[in-house]
């Protein structure tokens, strides 16, 4: 099992704590330089070692001791600790600082004393066994004995019958019976008559030979139990500790139950609702190594536990590991949901077993229910065959093996007993015990540990340490510290009332110890607030080492933690109808996630479903990741209304202007504009390219020109399809197609030429100039269509005029009006071919006039 140094705490004003933060740093940052270094032993190993040390001298004179009264040789133990311990005083002289270490040579000599002490220890193992055959030999003698001593008795009874009878004096055998006794063979004979009757003979036989077989059974002597705190469970809970590792809501608990003694006997109880393990394990017991134990225990489960593991966790002495070496007793046993069984398990230790503890795990719950593994009466013993348990056990007995005496008494349920090993005697009365004599003296080097005591008179001049003192008022006879009747703390330089200091300075500076253990640590009091349902504080650190902080109030719950590595932050609205907000972010090793969604109740445990309704991930692999309507990216701006003058790009990203927002702009990394977007909501800033715009071949540079790239035509399309229409001012061109393929036209009939030259006649035609112009302006002639006066000023065909999709005016169809002019020209063609025709016939006969007048 785990084990922690003892820590001193020492704290100070701000000020000391500013001053010293450089020397805290720097001894820290020593003291974990010591603990990577192989070459040093550090403070705390030291401080380890040398507590470890004091057991292993302890156990040395212990097996010295018994080795010498079998009459065993000790002198390979006696070299082998001689030079470990040469060895160990030069290192442990100091244990304040840290030293160089020779590791090799630690090992050689620990390795050389752990083998000769196995070896003895396999001796003494001998030699017990030895002795059991030999009280049952002494038993089956002290029988027979007995019978000589009855035919001795007998036979010298009648030597005295027949010396009284012949009136003789005393004899000399007579006397040698008690060297040189003058005893009269009258008396002699009354004193064997009277004490030497066959019944106490016959009881003497029977009583000696029962002591000595009592004595000697090695079946009493195995009956020890050697697993301490097995039953008769407590609350606070003694000899037994909740592993700080597994499941998360893991308990350990005593309890009682009706399947074990009427609900009257106390249970160990392991709890989780969870797939993972809650662990318990024993207090540390000594073990022989290579030999052969037998352990029993009693259990039953809920129906939902997935099993339960058993082990005994041995290690070597001089060890610091929890263990070296796990001895599976049972391995995902399934005990009985429905009434309490014993299991039993016979094994051997390793050569290296000198000392273990029994772990007992609930493997978990198999449908996230809470399930419990109840267990007690657990029991460690010599050799292979299961003894009835005990601990104070149902019978009163007298134990013994070669390093555990056990003297116990037991009457109605009430158990006292006197348990003795090599470094833990325990004297156990469940009524009371009295300790009477002149004096009472405790010979310890550590301190005397009284868990509760009633001291009904004052201590004077006298020192009393202790964990728990009960007592109306406590104080020291210089008054420097005080406790009063309400449990106000009063000392020198510091006042504590209920929980809080009253007085500002605690005049220390300086926490000193390189590991702090602690299972749970809470910052201040229960939240108090109705949505706290899980009791949580301002800050804890839990038994995992997450470090949470929570805050509730009417509206909101919110907390933030650092565990596995990340640092998350959960919101959870306190109001709502069927949707409850909540919002999570958690920042990790691979970047940042966030996002949003709800519960369908009210999560005051910060754990209930959520449903996701969209959410954020900036990371290096993919960037920034959004999802969901409501995730965007607000660019804020920086002017005065800053918030509202930026733009905002959604999850699509889109981008949106914000209400104050003017223009979204482009610019090259010496801020010259190369676009800038107007997104105004009143139209009022347009849209400005400050470099050639390339749509494909279509190219419009900042020359006022449009390109054809590739050389082709630029055409202008309808996208219903067809060409568009064209708005321009003065059009210069080098030439004008229009395409009047046959290909392209239906319904095509040839032209009343006359008509249309009498439309074109029908136009007036008017000189002017466009409001625009200005007095540079030539005169303008054309054709105008009146889009002014409903009675129409001006002459012009409906067919030579132009309008848009929504039939407004637009202005003069040209192509019509150049076509239709056509066919006024082809129309004055055809007079002036009769003209001609007719000035030819008129030529004709002009010239006969003439002829005839000359002729």
């Amino acid at each position: 099992m785990a084990e922690s140094n003892a820590t001193q705490v020492i704290l100070t004003d701000d000020g000391i704590k500013i001053i010293n933060a450089q020397n805290t740093a720097d001894n820290a940052a020593s003291g974990v330089a010591n603990l990577n270094d192989p070459n040093l032993m550090s403070v705390i190993e030291k401080q380890t070692q040398a507590s470890q040390y004091a057991g292993l001298t302890s156990q040395y004179n212990v097996v010295l001791a018994r080795a010498k009264e079998a009459s065993i040789s000790t002198t390979a133990l006696t070299t082998a600790y001689t030079n470990l311990n040469t060895f160990m005083s030069a290192i442990l002289t100091d244990t304040t600082k840290a030293s160089d270490v020779d590791r090799d040579t630690y090992k050689s000599l620990t390795d050389a004393y752990n083998s000769a002490l196995s070896k003895v220890q396999k001796n003494l193992d001998d030699y017990v066994n030895n002795e059991f055959n030999t009280a049952s030999s002494q038993a089956v003698v002290a029988d027979s004995n007995a019978t000589v001593a009855k035919s001795a008795a007998d036979s010298t009874g009648a030597l005295a019958e027949t010396a009284f009878e012949n009136n003789q004096t005393t004899s000399q055998a007579v006397t040698a019976l008690k060297d040189g006794s003058t005893m009269t063979i009258a008396e002699l004979a009354n004193g064997l008559a009277t004490k030497v009757a066959d019944n106490d003979y016959e009881t003497y036989k029977t009583q000696t030979k029962d002591l000595i077989a009592s004595k000697a059974s090695k079946s009493d002597a195995n009956n020890a139990n050697l697993i301490p705190y097995s039953s008769h469970f407590t609350t606070p809970l003694t000899g037994w500790t909740l592993m700080n590792w597994g499941a998360t809501d893991r308990k350990l608990l005593v309890t009682t139950h009706t399947f074990y003694q009427n609900g009257t006997g106390a249970l160990l109880y392991l709890n989780t609702a969870q797939n993972g393990t809650a662990a318990a394990g024993s207090n540390r017991f000594p073990l022989l190594p290579n030999t052969t134990y037998t352990f029993q225990f009693k259990a039953f489960a809920s129906s939902n536990v997935v099993g339960a593991n058993v082990y005994l966790l041995s290690r070597a002495y001089g060890s610091t590991s929890d263990y070296d070496t796990v001895h599976g007793l049972f391995n995902n046993l399934v005990t009985s949901p429905s009434q309490i069984d014993q299991y039993t398990v016979t094994f051997t230790t390793g050569a290296n077993d000198n000392e273990g503890y029994i772990r007992v795990d609930n493997i978990g719950s198999n449908n996230s229910a809470s399930s419990g593994l109840f267990f007690t009466e657990l029991k460690l013993e010599l050799g292979d065959t299961a003894t009835p348990y005990v601990y104070g056990g149902q019978d009163s007995m007298i134990a013994q093996t070669s390093d555990d005496v056990l003297i116990k008494v037991s009457k109605d349920e009430l158990i006292d007993e006197i348990n003795v090993q090599a470094g833990s005697t325990l004297i156990s009365s469940s009524g009371q015990l009295t300790l009477s004599a002149d004096t009472v003296y405790f010979d310890t080097k550590k301190p005397v540990i009284i868990p509760s005591a009633n001291l009904d008179t004052v201590l004077v001049n006298k020192t009393l340490t202790a964990a728990d003192i009960t007592a109306n008022t406590f104080s020291t006879n210089n008054g420097t510290f005080t406790v009063d009747k309400n449990g106000a703390i009063t000392a020198k330089n510091m006042t504590l009332i209920g929980g809080i200091l009253t007085s500002p300075t605690i005049n220390t500076s300086t926490i000193n110890g390189s590991t702090i253990n602690g299972t749970t640590f809470h910052g201040g009091d229960i939240i108090s607030n109705a949505n706290n349902t899980a009791k949580y504080y301002p800050m804890t650190i839990t038994p995992d080492g997450a470090y949470k902080s929570t805050y509730f109030d009417s509206a909101v719950g919110l907390q933030s933690s650092v565990e596995s590595g990340a640092i998350s932050y959960k919101y959870r609205s306190m109001i709502g109808s069927g949707q409850y907000l909540a919002y999570d972010s958690v920042i990790n090793g691979q970047g940042f996630e966030s996002q949003s969604g709800y519960t369908s109740a009210k999560d005051t445990t910060f754990s209930n479903p959520e449903t996701i309704t969209g959410y954020v991930n900036v990371t290096p692999a993919s960037g920034i990741y959004l999802y969901g309507p409501t995730q965007k990216i607000n660019f804020a701006g920086n002017a005065d209304n800053i918030g509202s003058n930026g733009i905002t790009m959604d999850a699509y990203g889109n981008i949106y202007a914000q209400a104050n927002s003017s223009y979204w702009r482009i610019r090259d990394i010496n801020s010259n504009d190369i676009a800038d977007f107007g997104i105004d909501t009143a139209s009022a800033n347009n849209i400005f390219l400050h470099r050639e715009l390339d749509i494909g071949n279509f190219h419009i540079n900042t020359g006022h020109t449009f390109t054809s790239a590739d050389n082709q035509a630029i055409h202008f399309a309808m996208g219903k399809g067809g060409a568009a229409d064209i708005y321009a001012g003065a059009v210069h061109y080098t030439s004008l197609v229009k395409s009047s393929l046959l290909s392209v036209k239906q319904d095509v009939k040839k032209a009343d030429t006359a008509y249309w030259a009498q439309l074109v006649n029908s136009i007036d035609l008017a000189t002017y100039q466009y409001k625009s112009d200005d007095n540079t302006s030539h005169i303008r002639l054309s054709s105008i269509v009146d889009d002014v006066n409903d009675t129409k000023q001006w002459q012009l065909p409906d067919v030579f005029i132009s309008s848009d999709e929504n039939g407004k005016l637009s202005g003069v169809d040209d192509s019509v009006l150049l076509n239709a002019t056509l066919a006024t020209v082809q129309e004055q063609q055809k007079e002036i071919d009769q003209l001609n025709g007719h000035n030819m016939e008129l030529e004709a006969r002009l010239n006969k006039l003439e002829a005839k007048l000359n002729g």
